[in-house]
C-alpha cells in the first residue's frame, strides 16, 4: 500500500510524541481523593497530569482553558466542533509488574510498557500530534477541534460531567474518544453499579475492604482468619483443588492470588476476593458464601439468569470489584454491563429476587447505539480503511465503556488494532511503537473526515 499524505507527514512528529509520551507516562495519575482540593477535584496527581497536558498544548499552538480543573480542554480552528476525548487518569497499579508502571519501557520487539500506554495516554498523545500535524498541513479550515483531556474516566467520569453541564460546554457536532478499537466502536452497553449485601457473622474473621475500582477484576486479597484448626493444611487443600487461583500463607495472612481482567470481561481474569469467600465458606461451613461465589464466578449472571443477549450484544456482565465486611455485613460492590433491552431496575430486582442479597443501584448509564450506516459512521470507517488498508475487520459492538457514552454525537475509534492485547487495567500494560505512531495519522484522517462532514452538514 502506497503511503498517503497523512503518513508521510506524520513521520517528522514521532520523536516529539514519544518524548513527552514517557513524561506523561511518568505523572502518577490514580485518582487520590486524600489530596482532592477545590483545585485539584481528583487530587493532586491527577492534577498534575492535566496541568502537564495544558503546558504542552500551549507549547504546540493550541488555545488552552483549565476548565477548573476537571478536563484540560485543547483547541484549534472555528465553525462546527469536532471533540476528542481522552484522559489523564489511570487506574491503580499492582506490585506484580515486571517493569516499572510510572516509566515507559520499551523492549527489544518496541513494545511500550506502562500505566496509561495504552489506556488512554498513549491513545491522548497520538491523537495529539495528529491534530498538530493537521493544524500544520492547513486542514483545520471551516470546523473547530477540541481535544478534551479528562481527570476522572475511570472513576465515573465527573470530569466530562462538569465540562458539560457545570460549565456549559456545548457538545459537538461528531466526537471520537481513542479509548476503544480500531475500526471503531458503534455500540457499548449500559454501564451501571450496584451494592450487594448480606447480613451475617463470620467467626474469626476481623472487618476487611478488599478493592479499588468497581471496573477491574479483583486479582489479590490477603485474609486473616482466627480460631481455624490446621489452617495450613486447609490452605494446600484449597490451593490443590483450585487450579485457577494461587493460595497459600504468608505472616499469618492467607493471600489469595487471582488475575486482573477489565471489568467488561471478568470471565478473562480470577477474582481473589470471590475465592477468598469460597474458602471461607468450606471451613467454616457457611454455605451462602459459596452461594455467591457460584452466583458470580462466571461473570455473566448465568446462576440468576442475569444474561441477556439481544441484537447487538451477546449478553451481559457481572464484575465484583470491591468487597467488604463491616460489624456483620458482607457488602459487595458489582459493576454491572447490561444490553440495550434491559433497563438496570429490572435487573436489580432479579438479582435480588434470585440471589436473595439487599440490592441497591447506584448509578450508571444506558447502552449506546449509533447506526452503523450512518454518514458519521461511514466516514470514519473510511479514514481507518483509507489509512490502514484493511477492508476486513468490521466495526464492532461491546461490553466496556468509553468517553463516548458521556457526550452526544460520538463513538470511540481506535487505538487498539484488532487481534492486539492491550492489557487494559491489567499488570505490564502495553501498546506497540508501531501502533502508537500510527494512530498518529489515523486520528488526523478521522478528525479531518468529520470536520468537512460537519461543514457539509452545516452548509
Amino acid at each position: 500500500m502506497k503511503k498517503t499524505i497523512l503518513q508521510e507527514a506524520s513521520i517528522k512528529y514521532r520523536e516529539e510524541a514519544l518524548a513527552n509520551l514517557k513524561k506523561f507516562v511518568a505523572i502518577d495519575t490514580v485518582m487520590d481523593l486524600k489530596s482532592a482540593s477545590e483545585s485539584s477535584p481528583f487530587g493532586t496527581g491527577v492534577r498534575q497530569g492535566l496541568d502537564f497536558v495544558a503546558d504542552l498544548g500551549r507549547k504546540l499552538g493550541f488555545n488552552v482553558d483549565y476548565c477548573s480543573h476537571y478536563v484540560t480542554e485543547l483547541s484549534l480552528g472555528t465553525g462546527p466542533v469536532i471533540d476528542v476525548y481522552c484522559h489523564a487518569d489511570v487506574v491503580p497499579v499492582s506490585k506484580n509488574w515486571k517493569t516499572d508502571p510510572f516509566k515507559v519501557t520499551i523492549d527489544s520487539n518496541n513494545k511500550m510498557y506502562g500505566r496509561g500506554v495504552s489506556d488512554d495516554k498513549g491513545p491522548g498523545m497520538a491523537s495529539l500530534y495528529g491534530i498538530k500535524m493537521l493544524s500544520d498541513l492547513g486542514y483545520i479550515n471551516g470546523y473547530k477541534v477540541r481535544m478534551i483531556f479528562g481527570g476522572n474516566e475511570e472513576n465515573g467520569s465527573a470530569g466530562l460531567e462538569a465540562y458539560f453541564h457545570k460549565l456549559k460546554k456545548g457538545y459537538p457536532s461528531y466526537g471520537i474518544s481513542p479509548d476503544g478499537d480500531y475500526p471503531l466502536i458503534y455500540a457499548e452497553k449500559g454501564i451501571f453499579t450496584y451494592k450487594a449485601s448480606y447480613d451475617l457473622f463470620i467467626p474469626g474473621l476481623t472487618n476487611f475492604h478488599f478493592g479499588q475500582a468497581t471496573n477491574i477484576v479483583l486479582d489479590e486479597v490477603k485474609l486473616k482468619l482466627k480460631g481455624v484448626t490446621d489452617l495450613e493444611a486447609k490452605v494446600a487443600k484449597f490451593d490443590m483443588e483450585n487450579e485457577d487461583i494461587r493460595v497459600f500463607l504468608a505472616e499469618g495472612e492467607i493471600v489469595f492470588k487471582g488475575k486482573a481482567a477489565h471489568g467488561s470481561i471478568p470471565w478473562e481474569g480470577v477474582n481473589a476476593g470471590l475465592y477468598a469467600l469460597k474458602f471461607m465458606s468450606e471451613v467454616l461451613n457457611i454455605p451462602v458464601l459459596e452461594n455467591i461465589f457460584n452466583d458470580y464466578n462466571d461473570g455473566r449472571g448465568t446462576a440468576f439468569d442475569g444474561n441477556y443477549p439481544s441484537k447487538y450484544f451477546d449478553g451481559a456482565s457481572y464484575n465484583i470489584g470491591k468487597i467488604s465486611y463491616e460489624d456483620g455485613k458482607l457488602t459487595l460492590v458489582c459493576n454491572m454491563r447490561l444490553p440495550e433491552n434491559v433497563g438496570p431496575e429490572e435487573a436489580c430486582t432479579n438479582i435480588a429476587n434470585k440471589t436473595k442479597a439487599k440490592i441497591e443501584l447506584i448509578g450508571g448509564s444506558p447502552a449506546l447505539i449509533n447506526d452503523p450506516k450512518s454518514p458519521f459512521i461511514q466516514e470514519l470507517l473510511k479514514a481507518y480503511v483509507e489509512q490502514t488498508g484493511d477492508t476486513e475487520s468490521k466495526p464492532l459492538a461491546i461490553g466496556g465503556g468509553t468517553y463516548a457514552r458521556d457526550s452526544k454525537n460520538s463513538v470511540a475509534f481506535g487505538c487498539t488494532f484488532p487481534g492486539r492485547d492491550p492489557k487494559m487495567h491489567q499488570d505490564d500494560e502495553v501498546f506497540s511503537l508501531e501502533d502508537f505512531y500510527a494512530s498518529i495519522y489515523i486520528v488526523a484522517a478521522a478528525v479531518d473526515k468529520l470536520g468537512k462532514l460537519a461543514i457539509r452538514e452545516s452548509k
